[in-house]
């Protein structure tokens, strides 16, 4: 590995994204999006618990933005203008 670079948790989700398009989900492996990122497999599993949670993590944070943004939204306010 060379020297440390900021920002592997994107590193790691751009390389899986790019891998999945290129040759399927099912035919890729964890080693292969670390290795595509230039980190290793201990670092991908310091970000993520498995595969699927590279596609799918920050739900979490959505559901807060959605639900405190609905939250807050006047009373008067339709279903799009509390979303949005």
């Amino acid at each position: 590995m060379g020297r440390w670079e900021p920002d592997a948790r994107e590193r790691l989700v751009r390389a899986a994204l790019d891998l999945f398009c290129e040759q399927g989900y099912e035919n890729t492996a964890v080693a292969q999006i670390a290795e595509r990122a230039g980190l290793t497999k201990s670092t991908y599993f310091r970000h993520f618990r498995d595969k699927r949670e590279v596609l799918f993590g920050g739900q979490d944070e959505l559901l807060e933005l959605l639900s405190g943004g609905i939250a807050g939204a006047p009373e008067s306010a339709g279903a799009l203008a509390a979303v949005e």
